[in-house]
């Protein structure tokens, strides 16, 4: 693998851990007073598409790294602050948001990997 290669492989990683950070922040956002999951379906767009960069550059298993990056702003949110405060909480009212978030972020690029689909280094 090229330096280059790795280069971008680095801000993809990066991506999809501000990926995860954006996630956190608008997993509750209400529309009317109604919970729509629009940051889930957005993540998990967003990380099948790094996902999909990813593996035109590998196909080793630093093409989940992006994936991972994202888990792991995803457990940083989940985790209390100096303050106590917690952004993403998995408890009460907010454990449909919190589990959708989760299913359909990691899910989308979990199917479209399992799919046997991604491209190769070979192909591009």
């Amino acid at each position: 693998m090229r330096w280059s290669d790795r280069i971008l492989l680095a801000f993809l990683v990066l991506d999809g851990f501000v990926v995860g950070v954006m996630s956190v922040a608008f997993a509750y956002l209400r529309f009317g007073g109604v919970a729509i999951p629009v940051a889930a379906v957005v993540a998990g767009v967003v990380n099948s598409v790094l996902l999909w960069l990813a593996s035109s550059y590998t196909d080793g298993p630093v093409r989940y790294f992006p994936l991972l990056a994202w888990l792991l702003a995803l457990v940083i949110g989940a985790l209390p602050g100096p303050g106590g405060d917690v952004e993403l909480l998995p408890d009460g009212v907010l454990m449909l948001p919190t589990l959708a978030l989760l299913a359909i972020g990691a899910g989308l690029p979990a199917a479209v990997a399992w799919s046997g689909r991604l491209p190769t280094p070979d192909d591009v």
